[in-house]
This record gives structure tokens, sequence and C-alpha cells, in this order.
């Protein structure tokens, strides 16, 4: 029986200490976002009409943030499409490398799937079915793709302080059919509050008449300062389909 006990405890202690070793091999951060995106509307105002959900972990240098975007139940004249996805790469010197981009959408009976594939910054492979039919609409060259990101790391990186606390340069986006740049300036910092302004800039995959009247839309990124003294993201405008949006933080 003390034999029996002298083996329970050198195996107890044994894996505690296997426990503790992988625990501490491998740095882990899980971390659970959800946002809400209200469109303004005249003689009604702001109208919740989708809501984000997100997770982002990282697991030693393996990066992975997934989404989740599904329209409230309550708003009839807005999009009805539900998409979801991830972008997945690594982190090397505290910057991102992008490897895989999915997004898939679907609306009523029709569904979407869009796979990018990258590789030292750049593009190695594009996968979209059904393909986008792209007759009608200015062609994306390989030229202007170089060293883009896709829309759901660009959320990522606004929606993140560390990111883009600068807030002095260009993010260069590309969906699988449109290229547009978000332009960040004029940042505004205060013990209460940060915010910048991004204009978004038309470049390609949009119809003739649009790049040619090169409207650009300004919008606002406000964070607000926490209790500990971070900055937290609060809000985004942008605008998707002539509407004007405003994401926030819950």
């Amino acid at each position: 029986m003390e034999l029996n006990l002298r083996i329970s405890k050198k195996i107890i202690f044994f894996l505690v200490f296997i426990f503790f070793v992988m625990q501490s091999s491998y740095e882990v951060k899980a971390e659970v976002e959800s946002y809400s995106v209200f469109a303004k509307i005249p003689l009604l105002g702001e109208v919740q009409v989708q809501s984000i959900n997100t997770k982002l972990t990282i697991i030693n240098n393996e990066f992975k943030y997934s989404y989740n975007v599904e329209p409230t139940k309550v708003v009839v004249f807005f999009d009805n499409k539900i998409s979801s996805g991830y972008i997945k790469g690594q982190i090397i010197n505290k910057e991102i490398n992008q490897e895989v981009y999915l997004y898939r959408t679907k609306k009523d009976e029709f569904e979407r799937t869009i796979k990018i594939n990258y590789k030292d910054g750049g593009i190695t492979d594009i996968n979209i079915e059904p393909k986008y039919d792209k007759s009608k609409i200015t062609n994306v060259t390989n030229e202007m793709i170089i060293n883009s990101i896709d829309p759901v790391m660009m959320f990522y990186l606004i929606t993140h302080y560390e990111h883009i606390k600068g807030c002095n340069f260009t993010l260069n986006v590309y969906d699988g059919k449109r290229r547009y740049d978000l332009i960040l300036s004029d940042p505004i910092k205060n013990n209460k509050f940060f915010s910048c302004t991004i204009t978004h800039k038309k470049i390609a995959g949009y119809k003739p008449e649009k790049i040619e009247k090169d409207e650009k839309y300004i919008s606002d990124l406000r964070f607000r300062i926490s209790h500990n003294g971070e900055y937290i993201f609060q809000e985004v405008s942008l605008r998707d389909n002539n509407l004007d949006l405003i994401i926030k933080k819950n």
C-alpha cells in the first residue's frame, strides 16, 4: 500500500511537471469581441442592421482571426447576406505576416467562397467560386494587389490601437473583386480619446464611371481611453452601397 502511494505521488508530480512545461512553452492569447453595425436612415436615425462577432487566437507566433457577420432580423431593407471566415498567419517582429484569407457568404440560395493565399506580403493564389462577372468593371492588375490586405485584416488593424496609433499611412485593400485604399491621417489624441480620419479611395474593380468620378468618402475612427489608460476601439464610420454605416464595439 505504501509502495503504491509512493508511485501515485510520483505519477502526479510527473504530470504536474509536464503540465507546467507545456504551459511555459506555449504563449496563448484568446480574445472574443462583438460589434454592432448601424445604418444612418433619414427620419429614423441610426438603425442596427448587422452584428459582427470575432475571435482572435494567438499560439506562440501562430495568428488566427475568425469572424461572423449576420443581419438583424428586424431590418428588411438591408442586405440580408450572412458571411463568415478567417485570416491566418505568422507574427514576426510584432508584425502580422498574412498567409490565408477565407471568406464565405450566403444570401438566400446563393453562396460564394473566396480564398486568397499569401507569401512574403504577396498574393500567390486566388480562388473564387463562383467567379464574379467582371465585364462591366475596371480591371484589377497584378501590380495593384502587391502588398495588399483583405477586408478582414483591414478591420482587425483599424480596431486595434497598437496597429494604427501613428495614423499616417495607407492600407491597400483587395477583396477578390475591388481594390481600394484606406488613407489614415490627422490623428487627435488626448487623455479621453484618440481619433483620426479615414479616406476611402476607389482604385479598380468598380464601374468606370465611379472611377472617373473619383469620389472619396471621408469618415472617422475613434478610440476611448479605459480605466487602465489603454485606448479601446469605440467606433468607425464607413460606407457600403451608398449607405453611411457606423460600427460600434459592444
